[in-house]
């Protein structure tokens, strides 16, 4: 109770003597209240007074120069001046002392208006320095109860903080978490705290990992959830250790020591740095201070480098969270060469962002299964974002030439280099078949002929039987 006694003074001691809105320069008149200091409220009346003097001083100077438009000014480099205008310079007093000719004016000064000035200056000085004492007075009432003060700041910030979590989780009907000292993670009916701020329709999803399966792979085009799935079960995991209710159904949450995350990168120009470096710093991190306690996401690794490198790079480093430690991982791809290989680790789970479609319309469903898609829609979300017709049909008749190429079996593989003396062995065959089939160009006439775009699937499929009998 004393601490709160001893605020309440500070409070009606700033309250009654620090104006609510003052001056910025502390060293400068503007910052104590009226009535609280008999000196300050001395001097501000002198100052008062002093507009007063001006005002009667120029009414006199009119009367005796007979000039009405005469008037005194001020401006920080001349001070205080009479300003009369050109035609009027015949009736000037002996007395008036030329400052200054302008194009339609002149300017004087007169003894009587400098001492004026003089002591208006000596008098803003003295205000400035008296509230400045009485500042300071102030502070150092405020630094002796700094402890209470410190001390009240720190339950306040804490009751706040509760406050706006509690608020927070009634608004947007979280759950209590269930923080144990279990391995296994269970968030049912997950969201992002953020983004279903905005989204309407915001599309929740699940997520299990434990010992058997303690590393998903999502797969998945752009745009459409991999990214929000990824952080917000980032977000349930910290907000869960902050005493915060979750956006979620139900929550498991084991005891976690270190959030890690590699989910967006730029380059640094200034220290030398290319996307890519910054990117691996990132993974370098990761790698060298993950415990077995830790919860990293991973939104692709890929900037900057060849196909071939993150390929190589990516599986790496699955292998080394995959063998080491079991920690908690979430590793978003396009390369579905991840999907194939992942299947050799037995701690791995395939997942994927739904989607729908038929020969006419595709729609991304938002909600993570336990599937892999072997397809990016990249074609499909670069028409959403406005791309140019004419770049689509290039990039569709391209996609289709790179996935017609045997020697490939569909998108570029990397696991096909693993052996190259395989490798070349296979290119030999592909060339003797290759003479076998197209050495009357009656199936190259074939293919020539049909309209892939037009094609339903019912249809494809009759083709690619007519080939295979052919064949």
């Amino acid at each position: 109770m004393s601490n709160l006694n001893a605020i309440k003074d500070l409070i009606v001691l700033i309250n009654s003597a620090i104006k609510d809105e003052p001056n910025n320069l502390i060293t400068w008149w503007g910052i104590i209240k009226s009535w609280y200091d008999k000196q300050v409220d001395e001097i501000r009346d002198i100052l008062e007074n002093s507009r007063i003097w001006l005002e009667n001083y120029q009414n006199k100077l009119i009367e005796e120069t007979g000039a009405a438009k005469l008037k005194i000014k001020f401006t920080n480099v001349f001070g205080y001046f009479i300003e009369l205008p050109l035609s009027a310079k015949d009736s000037v007093p002996d007395y008036f002392v030329h400052k200054q000719t302008l194009v339609n004016a002149i300017r004087f000064i007169t003894p009587e208006l400098k001492d004026f000035e003089q002591k208006l200056i000596e008098w803003e000085g003295k205000l400035a320095q008296r509230e400045y004492e009485i500042y300071e007075e102030v502070r150092k009432d405020i630094l002796s109860k700094f402890s209470e003060v410190k001390t009240l700041s720190e339950k306040i910030a804490k009751l706040d903080m509760m406050a706006s979590l509690s608020q927070n989780a009634y608004d947007n009907n979280y759950c209590k978490p269930e923080v144990t000292k279990k391995t296994d993670l269970e968030i049912l009916s997950g969201r992002h705290p953020i983004v279903e701020q905005i989204e309407n329709d915001f599309i929740s999803n699940d997520l299990s990992l434990d010992k058997k399966k303690h590393i998903h792979i999502i797969t998945g085009p752009n745009m459409w959830g991999k990214s929000t799935f990824l952080r917000q079960n980032a977000l349930i995991i910290l907000m869960s250790h902050i005493w915060s209710y979750v956006p979620a159904r139900s929550a498991k949450i084991p005891l976690t020591d270190k959030i890690f995350s590699r989910v967006w990168a730029s380059d640094n120009l200034f220290l030398g740095q290319s996307t890519f470096m910054v990117e691996m710093q990132e993974m370098a991190n990761i790698l060298h201070n993950y415990t077995q306690k830790s919860f990293i996401i991973i939104d692709e690794i890929w900037r900057g480098t060849s196909t071939y490198d993150w390929m190589s790079i990516a599986w790496s480093i699955l292998e080394t969270l995959h063998n080491k430690n079991s920690v908690k991982t979430l590793f978003a791809t396009h390369y579905h060469e991840l999907v194939d290989e992942s299947q050799k680790l037995k701690h791995v789970d395939n997942y994927s962002v739904a989607v729908w479609e038929n020969d006419d319309w595709i729609v991304f469903l938002r909600k993570v299964i336990k599937w892999a898609i072997k397809k990016s829609y990249g074609l499909e979300v670069a028409k959403l974002s406005w791309i140019p017709k004419e770049v689509i049909s290039w990039a569709k008749q391209m996609l289709q030439k790179l996935e017609a190429q045997e020697v490939w079996g569909g998108q570029l593989n990397l696991w096909s280099l693993v052996n190259p003396i395989e490798k070349v062995e296979v290119k030999i065959v592909e060339k003797i078949v290759e003479k076998q089939w197209w050495k009357d160009g009656e199936l190259e006439q074939e293919l020539s002929g049909i309209d892939v775009d037009n094609l339903t699937p019912l249809e494809a499929l009759n083709v690619l039987n007519k080939l295979k009998n052919k064949i």
